[in-house]
């Protein structure tokens, strides 16, 4: 054995700790991965929300090990315009990308201050991926209202992504999007499914709605095997796992309209136990405070160590100073070949729409392809007809109105508008003022004219769609009827 000298020995020590801090990960490497887990079409209808018709133990198990949120709000009732502002983490309305859906030549370019989440991570070191390969899920799916700029994802493979550390990755589900497949394992009873009281309790309503949750079952045995797929592979206590949906459930009253059903989502974070967590987040335990879709952008990219940008409309939801919103707004504008534009907004208590273009009823104002899928828009319609309805089903038959007032507490399904009631004159004034001054202050775009190119375009799509689903509509009603011939 070589007998070195005493200042021999410190070189040596010295060097081979500079070699093992070279070795070390970057600070970028330390953080953590971060997964969103979108859904489509989907209310918080987990068992964890209550719902006891459905089977989901994986969604359960992750909530009661994170957080679970009661009070989420996506800013449209529909997948582009909200996956807009879930890119940006600013309203759909604010940057002029709010019509489902434009078509390519019509897509307004974003504003140049604007960045989207991935390419905001990318600058904190992270790779990106909008997935298409893991366990069979996932769409790569983007559906944008805006014109994207080309680079914003790395890959859309999980092995390629998984060899770039820290990550940030969406995987997409589409098994709650009409039409549903009934492959869930777990299959619900009729008899079990409550049926909200704007709906006919009908067989066919019925049907309907298992399909629907059938699709809750299904989405939970894919989140079982991302879960799965990320202990295989090592990454489950590193990586934070959001689940989310772009909007509420695919239903008439709900999917394309400011109520709670068409905006209200459910939202899981999970921060494993070895992770830095921040102050706000707190494991096994539920907040109720009321949260915006581009809330879910300004904390995602404070997980990664950045700072949310002065331009960004969202604001962190896991800091002791987080700041609690009062207000949700949530929008509307044309979608397909139904012109409309309503905005809303929403108070712990109170829900307050104005509904500024007005289509027709409820019912009849869906695109030709809804009518194409949904059975009770006919089961409605022929129900009608044959005056077989409640008054509460009924109002979906007859003209919309201008103004809408709710007490969600005391009626959750939003039937009993109060506007006109001398008990809540205050609070529709205070209301339609707030709501007023968020249009402005928001620089809400849709407002303004619009060119000769986007109303031939959208009526030009109306009318390509109403041939192409002809057929469809009309046997959608013939299965529908036949349920009242002798």
């Amino acid at each position: 054995m070589n007998n070195l000298p005493l200042r021999g020995i410190h070189h040596q020590i010295i060097g081979l700790l500079l070699i093992a801090f070279a070795i070390l990960p970057t600070s970028s490497a330390q953080k953590p991965n971060i997964l969103w887990i979108v859904t489509e079409d989907m209310s918080p209808d987990f068992g964890c929300y209550g719902n006891e018709a459905v089977t989901t133990p994986h969604l359960d198990q992750l909530a009661a090990q994170g957080m679970k949120f009661n009070q989420v709000y996506t800013t449209g009732p529909a997948c582009s315009p909200s996956r807009t502002a879930l890119a940006t983490g600013v309203y759909q309305t604010t940057l002029g990308a709010y019509h489902m859906r434009y078509s390519d030549e019509l897509l307004p370019p974003l504003p140049s201050y604007v960045k989207l989440l991935p390419q905001l991570l990318q600058e904190l070191g992270y790779s990106t991926g909008n997935l298409a390969d893991i366990d069979g899920t996932g769409t790569a799916k983007d559906d944008f209202l805006f014109q994207a700029p080309p680079g914003i994802w790395d890959t859309d493979s999980w092995a390629e992504l998984t060899q770039r550390q820290p990550f940030y990755a969406q995987i997409n589900t589409e098994v709650s999007h009409r039409p549903f497949s009934h492959d869930s394992q777990a299959k619900i009873d009729p008899a079990d499914v409550e049926i909200p009281p704007y709906y006919p309790d009908h067989a066919v309503a019925r049907d309907d709605w298992v399909g629907y949750l059938e699709e809750v079952n299904s989405t939970d045995e894919l989140v079982g095997n991302i879960l799965a797929h990320l202990e295989r592979d090592g990454l489950l206590d590193h990586t934070i796992v959001f689940v989310v949906s772009d909007h509420g459930r695919p239903m008439i009253r709900a999917k394309n309209w400011l109520y709670d059903a068409g905006t209200r989502v459910p939202l899981i974070v999970h921060i494993p136990e070895g992770l830095e967590s921040p102050s706000g987040y707190q494991a096994g335990t539920e907040n109720s405070e009321l949260i915006s879709g581009v809330d879910l952008v300004a904390e995602t990219l404070l997980l990664a160590g950045g700072e949310v940008p002065g331009w960004m409309q969202g604001r962190s939801i896991l800091r002791a100073d987080s700041q609690p919103r009062d207000y949700i707004f949530t929008a509307v504008d044309r979608i397909g070949n139904i012109d409309s534009r309503s905005r809303a907004i929403r108070s712990q208590r109170y829900k307050y729409i104005r509904n500024y273009k007005i289509p027709g009823s409820i019912n009849e104002s869906i695109t030709y392809y809804r009518m194409a899928m949904h059975p009770i828009h006919h089961l409605l319609e022929i129900m009608g007809e044959k005056k077989l309805l409640t008054p509460a089903q009924a109002r979906l038959l007859e003209p919309i109105a201008v103004e809408e007032l709710y007490d969600v507490v005391s009626d959750p399904h939003e039937i009993h508008n109060l506007i006109g009631n001398p008990a809540f004159h205050s609070t529709h004034q205070d209301l339609r003022g707030r709501l007023d001054h968020w249009i402005k202050s928001s620089g809400d775009r849709g407002f303004e004219p619009e060119s000769a190119e986007i109303v031939n375009s959208f009526k030009t799509y109306g009318e390509k769609t109403a041939i192409s689903n002809r057929a469809a509509i009309a046997a959608r009603r013939a299965k529908v009827l036949a349920h009242f011939e002798p």
